[in-house]
C-alpha cells in the first residue's frame, strides 16, 4: 500500500488556517496534478544557471546522511505566528529566464496548482515590496535563480522573524544583473550547503526517500521516483542539518565517493531568538512534469505541513522502537554442515537471525546441522527441489516441484512449522511461479529487486483455491547488493566498505534490510567479523528478525490504520485494528511536533486504556507505541504543551 493514502491533508491545514469550505471528503484527491505543464527546454547559452566551474573539480568527503540536530528552544514570540503561504514570483528570476528558452512561470504554475488542488490558502506575490511586507509564514521560492539585494535581504528578515522557508533548487546564485555569486546565499539564509550536482552520472536520476521521517513519511522507504535528466537541471548535491532523501541509481547504490542528499530540511535558531524552519528540494519545478506525481506530491505536502507546524501523524511501517527491520538469508544449494553452524551462531550473537533456504533432493545429508540451526532460533525455508530456476517452466512442471519439496522435507524429518517461506534459485521466477506459491498456501517469498519500487514488503490477495484465502502472501524485497558478491568480485577492501555502505543507506531509509548470504560462505573472518560488527551496533534502531516473523508482522501492519482530524479541543488520533488476533508487537504512530521538544499528552475517549508509551525520536516527532492491542477503534484527545526556552518561560 502507498503511504500517500495516508496523507492528512487538508482537513488539517483548513482547520489550522480558518479555511472554509473544507471536509474530510477531500482528505485525498481523486486525480493527479492537472495535465503537465508544457515547458520549452533550455536553448541559448547552457550556462545560464550554472558555470563551467561552479562546483570543485574534487569533490569533499561525503556528509554524513543525518547530522545531529541543533539545541533548539521555543521562545514566546515564536508561539504567536499566524500560518499563511506566500508564493514568490521573483522579477529578477523571471527577467533572468527569460534571456533563454527556460519558463520561469512553470515553477509558479506547479506550485499554484498544488497549493490550490490541497485548498492551502496562499498568495502570489511579485515584487520586493509584497516580499518585504510578507507576514511570518511559510514563504516558498520555487527555484529563484536570480535574487536581488534588496529580495535577499527581505527573505532573511522572514527567518528571523521566525518564518519557514521552501526552496528548490538554485536559490540567489545570480543577482539582478545575471552575475554568478555561488552559494552564499543558500548556505547563510537558508543553511544548505550546495556541493555538487549529478551532471556526469546518468544513472543517477532516482531521488530515494527516508521512511517514516518527519517531512517524508507519505511515501514508502526507498520508493523509487523517477526525475528526468534535463540538460542545465541536474539535481544538486547537498548537505543541511537533516536528509530526507538521497539520489541514486535504480539499484539504490550507496554512493560513498560523493554527496548524494537533495532533499534537506533544518530548524535553527535566529539571531532575533526565533525559530525558523527550512525545506530545500535539490531538484526543480521543471522536473516535477515528468516524475511520478502522487509521489511529488506527496513530497511537497510533508513539507509544507511541517513548514506549517501543523501536527501530522502516520503509522510506523516497524514494531517500537524500531527505524527498520534485518533479515539475514542463506541460500543453501549446497549441503548444510558445521561451517553453516558457526555462521548460524555468529549471527545470533550479532544479536540477528538467520533463514536458510535449502535445496531438498539431497537433504537428509544436512538434516541434523539444520535441526541444531533451528535450535538457535532461526528459520527453515524453501528454495526448490533441486538448483534450476522456474522461470518459463510449464504450470504442471512447476507444481510437481513445489510439492515434491515439500514432500522431501517431510522425509527428512524437517519442518518449517507454520510458515511456508520461498526462495527460488536464482530468484528465477515468473507469474506462474507466484500464483502457483499464493495458491498452495505459501505464507512469504523472498523476491528480486525488481518486484517492487521501494524497500518494503508487500501482500498479494489469495486466490479462492488457497488454503489460506484470509491471510495474503507476503512478498519480501531484497533491495541490497550481497555482500559476497561485493568483496569478491573486485577489491577485497572497497568491496567490504560498498557492503557497510549499502546497509547503511538501507538502515537511514527506514526499510527490511535483507541481507544473503551463501551456505559454506567465502567470505573470510575479518569481513565476517566487520559485518557482524555492524549488525550489533545497530541493535538498538533495527527489529532482528526471520522472514516468517518479518512476513506475520507485516501482516498485522496492514490492519492498521491511523487517523488525525482537528477537534475544538485539539487534535484526535485515532487508530482501528481490524479483527483478527491481537498484536504481538507493539505498534507506533510517529507525531510530527508542532515546534521542537513540545510535549504530547493524549486522553482517551470512550474506550479502556491500552498499554501505550509517548517516547522522542528526535526535536520534531515523538512516538507514540501501543502494546498488546486488540481489535477494535481507539480515539485519543491529542494535545501540546509547548517547552519553552528558560528566558521566554520566565516572561
Amino acid at each position: 500500500m502507498n503511504h500517500f493514502t495516508r496523507l492528512i491533508s487538508a482537513t488539517l491545514l483548513c482547520a489550522a488556517l480558518a479555511f472554509q469550505g473544507c471536509s474530510a471528503t477531500k482528505n485525498l484527491p481523486k486525480e493527479t496534478l492537472s495535465s503537465p505543464v508544457p515547458m520549452g527546454q533550455v536553448g541559448g547559452d547552457q550556462t545560464l544557471f550554472l558555470p563551467k566551474n561552479a562546483f570543485p573539480s574534487k569533490p569533499s568527503q561525503p556528509p554524513a546522511l543525518s547530522q545531529a540536530p541543533a539545541n533548539l528552544h521555543v521562545t514566546g514570540q515564536a508561539l504567536g505566528l499566524k500560518p499563511m503561504v506566500w508564493l514568490y514570483a521573483s522579477p529578477t528570476s523571471k527577467a533572468l529566464y527569460a534571456s533563454s528558452a527556460a519558463d520561469f512561470q512553470n515553477n509558479i504554475r506547479q506550485w499554484e496548482t498544488f497549493l490550490s488542488k490541497y485548498h492551502v490558502p496562499f498568495k502570489t506575490i511579485t515584487s520586493p515590496a509584497q516580499l518585504e511586507s510578507s507576514t511570518p509564514g511559510v514563504l516558498v521560492l520555487p527555484s529563484l535563480v536570480a535574487l536581488s539585494d534588496k529580495e535577499r535581504l527581505a527573505i532573511g528578515q522572514f527567518r528571523q522573524a521566525g518564518g519557514s522557508v521552501l526552496s528548490s533548487w538554485l536559490t540567489g546564485v545570480r543577482d539582478e544583473q545575471g552575475t554568478w555569486l555561488g552559494f552564499d546565499f543558500m548556505n547563510k539564509v537558508l543553511n544548505v550547503d550546495v556541493l555538487g550536482d549529478t551532471e556526469g552520472e546518468d544513472a543517477e536520476n532516482y531521488l530515494l526517500p527516508f521512511g517514516n521521517g518527519a517531512i517524508s513519511h507519505s511515501v514508502n522507504a526507498g520508493q523509487r521516483i523517477w526525475l528526468e535528466r534535463i540538460k542545465g537541471h541536474y539535481p544538486l548535491r547537498l548537505r543541511s542539518q537533516q536528509t530526507a532523501a538521497v539520489i541514486s541509481d535504480w539499484s539504490r547504490t550507496a554512493i560513498r565517493q560523493k554527496p548524494s542528499a537533495t532533499l534537506v530540511f533544518n530548524e535553527t535558531p535566529q539571531l532575533s531568538g526565533a525559530l525558523s524552519r527550512s525545506v530545500h528540494f535539490g531538484y526543480s519545478e521543471r522536473l516535477w512534469v515528468s516524475a511520478d506525481p502522487k509521489a511529488i506530491e506527496a513530497l511537497a505536502h510533508n513539507a509544507l505541513t511541517w513548514l506549517l507546524r501543523q501536527p501530522d501523524s502516520h503509522l510506523s511501517a516497524w514494531p517500537y522502537p524500531y527505524r527498520g527491520a534485518l533479515s539475514v538469508v542463506v541460500d543453501a544449494p549446497e549441503v548444510v554442515d558445521e561451517l553453516d553452524l558457526a555462521f548460524a551462531s555468529s549471527v545470533a550473537q550479532a544479536g540477528a537471525k538467520t533463514s536458510f533456504y535449502t535445496l531438498t533432493s539431497e537433504l537428509a545429508k544436512s538434516a541434523a546441522t539444520l535441526k541444531s540451526i533451528q535450535a538457535q532460533g532461526h528459520e527453515l525455508g524453501y528454495m526448490a527441489d533441486r538448483f534450476e530456476g522456474f522461470d518459463k517452466q510449464s504450470a504442471d512442471v512447476q507444481q510437481k516441484r513445489l510439492l515434491t519439496m515439500q514432500d522431501e522435507l517431510k522425509t527428512a524429518g524437517l519442518t518449517t512449522g507454520k510458515s511456508l517461506g520461498f526462495h527460488a534459485p536464482m530468484e528465477s521466477t515468473d507469474t506462474t511461479t507466484r500464483q502457483l506459491l499464493n495458491q498452495l498456501g505459501f505464507t512469504h517469498v523472498v523476491s528480486a529487486n525488481d518486484t517492487t519500487e521501494d524497500r518494503l514488503p508487500f501482500t498479494t490477495p489469495r486466490s479462492s483455491a488457497s488454503p489460506l484465502a484470509q491471510h495474503p502472501m507476503v512478498t519480501l524485497p531484497r533491495t541490497l547488493s550481497d555482500p559476497e558478491v561485493l568483496i569478491n568480485e573486485g577489491d577485497p577492501t572497497e568491496g567490504l566498505k560498498q557492503a557497510l555502505a549499502e546497509f547503511d543507506l538501507s538502515l537511514h531509509m527506514g526499510g527490511l534490510t535483507l541481507v544473503r548470504f551463501q551456505n559454506q560462505t567465502l567470505l573470510n573472518e575479518e569481513a565476517l567479523m566487520a559485518i557482524f560488527s555492524q549488525y550489533k551496533q545497530n541493535t538498538a534502531h533495527l527489529w532482528s528478525a526471520t522472514t516468517a516473523d518479518v512476513a506475520h508482522w507485516w501482516l498485522d501492519h496492514e490492519r492498521l490504520k491511523v487517523g488525525l482530524t482537528a477537534v475544538k479541543a485539539g487534535y484526535q488520533l485515532t487508530v482501528t485494528l481490524s479483527p483478527g488476533e491481537p498484536l504481538t508487537l507493539p505498534a507506533a504512530v510517529i507525531v510530527n511536533l508542532p515546534y521542537p521538544h513540545d510535549q504530547l499528552s493524549l486522553t482517551a475517549l470512550g474506550h479502556t486504556m491500552i498499554d501505550m508509551k509517548i517516547q522522542a525520536l528526535d526535536p520534531w516527532r515523538t512516538a507514540v507505541s501501543m502494546g498488546a492491542l486488540k481489535p477494535g477503534s481507539y480515539r485519543w484527545l491529542m494535545q501540546f504543551t509547548h517547552a519553552l526556552a528558560p528566558n521566554a518561560a520566565s516572561k
